[in-house]
């Protein structure tokens, strides 16, 4: 369906300081791009244009959580907004996310806790897995930017089913990977691309893989910068010409996929223990993040119960927005076998 013309004018993002401003103002854009004879565009309507449920899209309208950063954009463009004036919502989207990082979320009553702040990747907010007392095992929720992590052995990448990495300038975790783990000159200019070239070389012939594949590369120069171990590669967005990048069906699956990888991972006597997973598809794949986190959290557990070997005995979670830190605690906090055991630093 095409885009939903606005006419000259329109709210001004540059006053939008609070949640509740920024959803007064997208509802006078829904109005403003409403045609003839009609109030505004329903939730319904904006829903089906950016490929979301309303389930999903209305918790966003109505304020009752912080809208994705990738979610605006499409509202945005849905909204007849030019490319060329959403970089004032975007700012305004980060002003509404500065003032919602340091609220508590929901959480039991006697274990109050702190959003860690976005910029502190190095802090995680730790949950103990109670599931099975033979396994001394916890999963973590990190907050912030994955080039701020130098604790987990393996870095799970979320791959497009190609398996090609993303550009070096693009905004993704595939293309933060890639660039890295880069051997580089003292100008930042790529000299060997490690990480790309050993997937690509891996899976010569072998494209697209199904869903959920999980390819294990070295870590390149993250090595050295990041006490990296091993890359991780899931398929866990597909693309369509024209179309970008959606996640696939089972998110689940991609989680469960990476989690067995890494339990064989390591040299005799010395497994890997630790593993950074993130959102898949939650990013430039445009999936859902609470959805998502729901999802992957769900599978994280389920690994922690049953699964041998059981040598992972520190499983993250990237949160990379305000909406995914929200999520990630959302989720852990409706799963019984996870009790919150306070922050990290």
């Amino acid at each position: 369906m095409a885009a939903v013309a606005v006419a000259g004018g329109g709210p001004d993002p540059a006053r939008i300081n609070d949640l509740g401003q920024l959803v007064t103002a997208l509802a006078a854009l829904r109005r403003q791009a409403a045609g003839p004879g009609r109030v505004q565009v329903s939730g319904r309507e904006l829903a089906k244009l950016v490929n979301l449920s309303s389930s999903t899209l209305n918790p966003y309208l109505r304020g009752d959580r912080l809208i994705p950063r990738d979610v605006l954009e499409d509202v945005l463009r849905q909204l007849g907004v030019p490319p060329q004036r959403w970089r004032p919502w975007f700012d305004a989207w980060e002003r509404v996310a500065d003032t919602r990082r340091a609220r508590r979320l929901l959480a039991p009553p006697d274990q109050p806790r702190q959003v860690p702040p976005l910029a502190a990747a190095h802090q995680v907010a730790r949950y103990r897995f109670t599931g099975d007392p033979s396994r001394d095992a916890f999963v973590g929720i990190v907050a912030g930017d994955i080039r701020r992590v130098d604790f987990a052995d393996v870095w799970v990448n979320s791959e497009n089913t190609s398996m090609e990495m993303a550009r070096f300038e693009e905004r993704s975790l595939s293309a933060i990977v890639r660039y890295g783990g880069a051997v580089r000159d003292e100008f930042g200019r790529v000299l060997h691309d490690l990480i790309a070239e050993e997937l690509s070389v891996k899976v010569n012939g072998r494209r697209p893989v199904a869903p959920g594949t999980a390819v294990v590369t070295g870590p390149g120069a993250l090595a050295a910068s990041h006490n990296v171990r091993y890359v991780l590669h899931v398929a866990a967005v597909s693309g369509e010409p024209g179309e970008g990048y959606r996640p696939v069906a089972d998110l689940g699956r991609c989680t469960t996929s990476a989690l067995r990888a890494a339990e064989d991972l390591g040299l005799p006597g010395e497994p890997v223990t630790g593993i950074l997973l993130p959102l898949f598809g939650a990013g430039v794949g445009g999936g859902d993040p609470a959805r998502t986190a729901a999802v992957v959290l769900d599978a994280v557990v389920h690994h922690l119960a049953t699964s041998r070997p059981a040598n992972l005995r520190a499983i993250y979670v990237l949160a990379s927005t305000a909406a995914e830190v929200a999520a990630c605690h959302e989720a852990a906090d409706a799963i019984a076998d996870l009790v919150y055991a306070g922050p990290d630093s």
